[in-house]
C-alpha cells in the first residue's frame, strides 16, 4: 500500500479533508483546516470516523476508508451526511504521486489551419509531380 493518502472535498460551503496512513494506522478528518475525528484504521477493515459539520444546526457526517484489494491500490473514500453518499477524490501529496500531465495540443487559428492545409496540398501535388 503507498503511504499517505489525502482526500479532499468541498461540501455545503466547508472545506473537508481527510488523511489516512495506512502504515502507521492513523486517520483524520479536517473540516476548515481543524480536526474534528480522529481514529486508528484496522489492518483489514473499512475505517469508519464519525464527525460533525460546523454549520447551524451542526450536521453529522461519517467518512468511510475502504480497505483496498491489491496493495497498489487507492482505497476509496465515501463521505456520508444527509443521507447522501460523495466520493471524494484522492489528491496526490507529491509531485511524484501526480500523473503526468497530458500535452495541450498548440492553439490553431483558421489562418494557421489554411496555411498547413495548403503546405501539405502543395507536398503532396510536388509528389505526385516527381
Amino acid at each position: 500500500m503507498a503511504g499517505h493518502h489525502r482526500y479532499h472535498l468541498d461540501q455545503d460551503g466547508q472545506s473537508i479533508t481527510v488523511l489516512h496512513d495506512p502504515r502507521r494506522r492513523r486517520a483524520e478528518v479536517w473540516v476548515n483546516g481543524k480536526t474534528v475525528a480522529a481514529a486508528r484504521a484496522p489492518r483489514h477493515q473499512a475505517t469508519v470516523l464519525e464527525g460533525e459539520i460546523p454549520a447551524l444546526p451542526p450536521k453529522r457526517m461519517v467518512v468511510r476508508i475502504g480497505h483496498p484489494d491489491d496493495v497498489d491500490d487507492v482505497p476509496l473514500c465515501v463521505l456520508e451526511t444527509d443521507g447522501d453518499r460523495y466520493l471524494m477524490p484522492h489528491i496526490a501529496l507529491t509531485p511524484q504521486e501526480r500523473e503526468p500531465a497530458e500535452r495541450t495540443p498548440p492553439a490553431s487559428t483558421p489562418g494557421q489551419l489554411l496555411a498547413r492545409w495548403r503546405a501539405r496540398h502543395r507536398h503532396r501535388r510536388d509528389a505526385r509531380r516527381t
